[in-house]
């Protein structure tokens, strides 16, 4: 029972911690833009619905937008097959929404694909929507990192011509290759590598020694699958509410 509580509040986790804008800004310089400072947290802001379309699989999605007109999808996931495949089909289902929100803006409601296309005007304009996988499987990822990669059986001279899709991936468990601005970001991918390690003295020292956030030991543990850390997070949570309840009397 303890085992199915953690993975059902995952999700909750994983939104929670990303609600941040300064964590999400931080995430896409140094994978995006190799660190530097090309997204800001206060040009981001929350998509809608918080989500640009239907996700496929177990997967846990965060959406931002930016003042520029972009879309940055964050989706967690565990498993990493047929991940490009996946996301290629969550991609047209966002353009698809971005299409029928362009026309109910001017009083048309349109569901059928091959209707809303008709419908679009040339001056139209859609936002990109940039992917990225956050992937915290406890085994390194050996799944494609692009639609191309699926189909190693296809002929060299067919896959130079082949439409390819590629993913931004992101591993919780190489934290070694992160230099992120952000101090917890920084601390839940370095505690999430110690988790992934079993080096729970190294964890529990670390929490102890830098003033680690609630949500950030939670996000940590949910990345490393690492049930004690989760509920260490959970706990931290609970006693902080707890004190500033009494702080406060």
């Amino acid at each position: 029972m303890k085992k199915r509580l953690t993975t059902t509040r995952k999700d909750e986790i994983f939104k929670k911690f990303w609600k941040q804008n300064d964590r999400f800004a931080s995430l896409l310089n140094t994978v995006l833009f190799e660190g530097k400072d090309m997204i800001r947290p206060e040009e981001l802001s929350d998509s809608n619905d918080g989500e640009s379309a239907e996700t496929p699989g177990e997967m846990n999605t965060v959406v931002k937008k930016t003042g520029p007109g972009a879309e940055f999808v964050l989706t967690g996931i565990e498993d990493p097959r047929d991940i490009p495949l996946q996301l290629l089909y969550q991609d047209s289902l966002g353009y698809l929404k971005e299409c029928q929100e362009i026309l109910k803006g001017r009083g048309e409601n349109k569901d059928d694909m091959d209707e809303v296309l008709a419908a679009l005007h040339e001056e139209d304009r859609l936002k990109p929507i940039i992917n990225l996988v956050l992937y915290y499987g406890k085994e390194p990822w050996n799944g494609a990192t692009s639609l191309k990669e699926m189909f190693p059986h296809v002929p060299e001279k067919i896959r130079e011509v082949f439409p390819d899709y590629r993913i931004n991936l992101i591993q919780a468990r190489d934290a070694e290759h992160y230099h992120f601005d952000n101090k917890d970001l920084q601390d839940a991918f370095t505690l999430a590598e110690l988790a992934y390690k079993d080096e729970m003295d190294k964890v529990y020292a670390y929490l102890k020694d830098n003033k680690v956030g609630a949500d950030v030991a939670a996000m940590a543990g949910a990345f490393a699958d690492h049930d004690s850390l989760i509920e260490s997070g959970l706990e931290m949570d609970k006693d902080a509410a707890g004190c500033g309840a009494k702080c406060h009397q």
